[in-house]
């Protein structure tokens, strides 16, 4: 039967941000190998009020010590996950709705940004397994986004002596969103930094996926190239995943059963009581037979 490593979601009863051991111990319970860290800049009024920071900030290290948790004695096989800023809308302290402008194409915003990265994993004690980031908007090409990642592999080597996997998370309403732009995409990451293909690579996520695609679902899906997908992320608007969405789970967990590796698996689910039926909604269909793609339900 196959199988994959599950990552837990960044649920919202534990201390937003906190720190790694209080999820490690819902995780574990649930054979996860993986836990979720947010990383996202300055995001609303209570973080503007204790950090002195203004909301979409990169976050500088006395920010990073006051919203982050320091553990001691970590077990070894603590790994985890850091979700980068996904740059999604987001009210100021004066309710004015904000977005983050994620700049891949400027070098010098994306060494800060690596370096909150660091900091981050500095004060945690250990540097994370695997790096999520978004495309933003469309003034980021391609090659800025390859670029930006071979950066983010560098500095981690450099500061740590480890190469984390640097993933690209799509988005409905950013610049990469369709299946012929993920290929697009990996062709430019193959084409200028080839490698990187090893330590980069695609979070796959088939509801965004199917937002954007809609009845043409299938044939975008078929466009991801294979050997870019590194993970998947499992739900239906962040709510559990059924065999009754729209989203054609069959198909999505026949090309996750194909993939060359261990499929990494996150649930996006935000509430701690779905995790485990989220999993098991995964780890069945993963264990179903292989059936044909009947098209979306009426």
């Amino acid at each position: 039967m196959p199988g994959a490593d599950y990552i837990y979601p960044n649920v919202t009863e534990v201390t937003q941000r906190g720190g790694l051991l209080e999820r490690w111990r819902l995780a574990e319970p649930l054979g996860c190998a993986y836990i979720e860290i947010p990383a996202d800049f300055v995001k609303n009024k209570t973080e503007v009020e204790r950090t002195g920071q203004e909301i979409g900030s990169i976050l500088n290290r006395s920010s990073v010590e006051l919203l982050y948790e320091q553990d001691t004695a970590l077990p070894g096989n603590l790994r985890y996950l850091l979700h980068t800023e996904p740059a999604i809308p987001r009210r100021d302290p004066h309710g004015r709705q904000t977005t983050a402008n994620l700049r891949w194409r400027d070098p010098g915003w994306v060494a800060d940004f690596g370096d909150m990265l660091l900091e981050i994993e500095d004060f945690l004690g250990i540097p994370p397994e695997i790096i999520e980031i978004h495309p933003g908007d469309r003034r980021n090409t391609h090659a800025d986004i390859v670029t930006a990642m071979h950066a983010l592999i560098a500095a981690h080597w450099n500061a740590f002596g480890t190469e984390p996997l640097v993933l690209l998370e799509h988005h409905k309403d950013q610049s990469i969103s369709t299946g012929s732009q993920i290929r697009s995409f990996w062709a430019t990451l193959k084409d200028i930094h080839p490698e990187i293909a090893g330590l980069a690579g695609i979070a796959l996520d088939p509801w965004h996926l199917h937002a954007a695609a809609k009845e043409d679902f299938p044939g975008s899906l078929g466009e991801v190239p294979p050997d870019s997908l590194r993970a998947f992320h499992i739900h239906n608007d962040l709510r559990p995943p059924s065999p009754e969405d729209r989203v054609p789970w069959p198909q999505v967990f026949g090309m996750i059963a194909d993939v060359s590796k261990t499929p990494r698996i996150k649930p996006v689910v935000y509430q701690k009581s779905r995790v485990p039926a989220a999993i098991n909604f995964c780890r069945e269909m993963l264990a179903a037979p292989r059936a044909a793609y009947a098209g979306p339900p009426a």
